[in-house]
Protein backbone atom coordinates (compact mmCIF):
# COMPACT_ATOMS: atom_id res chain seq x y z
CA UNK A 1 0.00 0.00 0.00
CA UNK A 2 1.52 3.17 -1.00
CA UNK A 3 0.30 6.67 -0.01
CA UNK A 4 2.08 8.68 -3.31
CA UNK A 5 -1.85 8.63 -5.00
CA UNK A 6 -3.22 9.84 -1.71
CA UNK A 7 0.06 12.51 -1.57
CA UNK A 8 -1.14 13.57 -5.34
CA UNK A 9 -4.18 13.92 -4.77
CA UNK A 10 -3.81 16.66 -1.90
CA UNK A 11 -1.26 18.08 -4.16
CA UNK A 12 -3.67 18.28 -7.14
CA UNK A 13 -6.69 19.77 -4.53
CA UNK A 14 -3.93 22.37 -2.92
CA UNK A 15 -2.81 23.74 -6.18
CA UNK A 16 -6.59 24.29 -6.86
CA UNK A 17 -7.25 25.69 -3.69
CA UNK A 18 -4.14 28.37 -4.23
CA UNK A 19 -4.71 28.45 -8.19
CA UNK A 20 -8.54 29.56 -6.48
CA UNK A 21 -7.14 32.05 -4.31
CA UNK A 22 -4.65 33.28 -7.36
CA UNK A 23 -7.38 33.82 -9.87
CA UNK A 24 -10.33 35.64 -7.50
CA UNK A 25 -11.02 39.62 -7.71
CA UNK A 26 -9.12 41.89 -5.91
CA UNK A 27 -10.47 44.63 -3.71
CA UNK A 28 -9.62 47.83 -4.43
CA UNK A 29 -6.84 49.46 -2.58
CA UNK A 30 -6.44 46.02 -0.28
CA UNK A 31 -4.42 42.99 -0.54
CA UNK A 32 -7.88 41.07 -0.02
CA UNK A 33 -9.92 38.73 -3.00
CA UNK A 34 -13.48 37.48 -3.50
CA UNK A 35 -13.48 33.39 -3.03
CA UNK A 36 -16.06 31.68 -4.12
CA UNK A 37 -17.36 30.28 -0.78
CA UNK A 38 -18.68 27.52 -2.62
CA UNK A 39 -16.01 26.76 -4.55
CA UNK A 40 -13.77 26.85 -1.71
CA UNK A 41 -15.93 24.99 0.46
CA UNK A 42 -16.05 22.07 -2.45
CA UNK A 43 -12.04 22.05 -2.28
CA UNK A 44 -11.96 21.72 1.47
CA UNK A 45 -14.26 19.05 1.66
CA UNK A 46 -12.52 17.44 -0.67
CA UNK A 47 -9.13 18.03 1.60
CA UNK A 48 -11.26 16.79 4.66
CA UNK A 49 -12.22 12.94 2.68
CA UNK A 50 -8.55 12.64 1.75
CA UNK A 51 -7.04 13.39 5.20
CA UNK A 52 -8.60 9.94 6.71
CA UNK A 53 -7.19 7.80 3.47
CA UNK A 54 -4.04 8.84 5.16
CA UNK A 55 -4.77 7.68 8.36
CA UNK A 56 -6.13 4.50 7.26
CA UNK A 57 -2.82 4.17 5.38
CA UNK A 58 -0.66 4.83 8.75
CA UNK A 59 -2.56 2.15 10.87
CA UNK A 60 -2.14 -0.29 7.87
CA UNK A 61 1.78 -0.22 8.58
CA UNK A 62 1.71 -0.55 12.11
CA UNK A 63 -0.85 -3.36 11.33
CA UNK A 64 1.87 -4.77 9.17
CA UNK A 65 4.45 -4.02 10.90
CA UNK A 66 2.83 -5.93 13.77
CA UNK A 67 1.87 -8.76 11.74
CA UNK A 68 5.37 -9.34 10.67
CA UNK A 69 6.65 -9.54 14.33
CA UNK A 70 3.85 -11.72 14.93
CA UNK A 71 5.08 -13.71 11.97
CA UNK A 72 8.91 -13.82 12.91
CA UNK A 73 7.89 -14.52 16.58
CA UNK A 74 5.65 -17.36 15.75
CA UNK A 75 8.14 -18.79 13.09
CA UNK A 76 11.16 -18.70 16.06
CA UNK A 77 8.95 -20.22 18.08
CA UNK A 78 8.79 -23.04 15.34
CA UNK A 79 12.33 -23.71 15.24
CA UNK A 80 12.60 -23.32 18.61
CA UNK A 81 9.97 -25.99 19.09
CA UNK A 82 11.56 -28.18 16.20
CA UNK A 83 14.82 -28.16 17.68
CA UNK A 84 13.88 -29.08 20.54
CA UNK A 85 11.81 -32.23 18.95
CA UNK A 86 15.19 -32.92 16.69
CA UNK A 87 17.14 -32.87 20.03
CA UNK A 88 15.05 -34.90 22.16
CA UNK A 89 15.28 -37.96 19.41
CA UNK A 90 18.59 -37.62 19.16
CA UNK A 91 19.70 -37.79 22.73
CA UNK A 92 17.39 -41.17 22.48
CA UNK A 93 19.91 -42.67 20.18
CA UNK A 94 22.44 -43.77 22.87
CA UNK A 95 25.43 -43.94 20.31
CA UNK A 96 25.16 -40.39 18.95
CA UNK A 97 24.02 -38.96 22.37
CA UNK A 98 27.05 -36.09 22.35
CA UNK A 99 26.06 -35.13 18.41
CA UNK A 100 22.69 -34.69 19.24
CA UNK A 101 23.30 -32.19 22.12
CA UNK A 102 26.11 -30.27 20.05
CA UNK A 103 23.15 -29.99 16.58
CA UNK A 104 20.45 -29.10 18.90
CA UNK A 105 22.84 -26.80 20.48
CA UNK A 106 23.80 -25.40 16.68
CA UNK A 107 20.24 -25.26 15.55
CA UNK A 108 18.51 -23.67 18.77
CA UNK A 109 21.50 -21.32 18.40
CA UNK A 110 20.74 -20.84 14.61
CA UNK A 111 16.96 -20.23 15.04
CA UNK A 112 17.62 -17.51 17.15
CA UNK A 113 19.86 -15.81 15.09
CA UNK A 114 16.90 -16.19 12.07
CA UNK A 115 14.56 -15.05 14.86
CA UNK A 116 16.57 -11.63 15.65
CA UNK A 117 17.12 -10.97 12.13
CA UNK A 118 13.61 -11.16 11.17
CA UNK A 119 12.31 -9.37 13.92
CA UNK A 120 15.03 -6.75 13.16
CA UNK A 121 14.45 -6.74 9.78
CA UNK A 122 10.59 -6.33 10.53
CA UNK A 123 11.28 -3.32 12.56
CA UNK A 124 13.77 -1.27 10.26
CA UNK A 125 10.62 -1.94 7.62
CA UNK A 126 8.22 -0.37 9.61
CA UNK A 127 10.32 2.26 10.94
CA UNK A 128 11.38 3.00 6.96
CA UNK A 129 7.43 3.31 6.12
CA UNK A 130 6.50 5.25 9.25
CA UNK A 131 9.63 8.07 8.27
CA UNK A 132 8.70 8.16 5.02
CA UNK A 133 4.92 8.64 6.22
CA UNK A 134 5.52 11.17 8.77
CA UNK A 135 7.84 13.08 6.10
CA UNK A 136 4.70 13.15 3.69
CA UNK A 137 2.27 14.44 6.67
CA UNK A 138 4.76 17.76 7.70
CA UNK A 139 4.91 18.52 3.97
CA UNK A 140 1.18 17.97 3.63
CA UNK A 141 1.22 19.97 6.95
CA UNK A 142 3.50 23.12 5.95
CA UNK A 143 1.51 22.99 2.82
CA UNK A 144 -2.01 23.23 4.53
CA UNK A 145 -0.42 26.08 6.92
CA UNK A 146 1.21 28.32 4.10
CA UNK A 147 -2.39 28.56 1.96
CA UNK A 148 -4.24 29.43 5.19
CA UNK A 149 -1.01 32.00 5.90
CA UNK A 150 -2.12 33.38 2.49
CA UNK A 151 -5.82 33.14 3.22
CA UNK A 152 -5.24 35.45 6.36
CA UNK A 153 -2.89 37.92 4.66
CA UNK A 154 -4.88 38.59 1.44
Amino acid sequence: MTNEPIVSELTVLLDRMQTLIHQSRKLPWTSRVLIDEAELSTLVAQIQHVLPEEMKQARWVVQERDRLLQNASDEAHGLVQEAREQAAKMAEESEVLQEARRKADQIVEQARTTAREIHRSARVYADEILAGLVTELNHLSQSLETNRAELREE
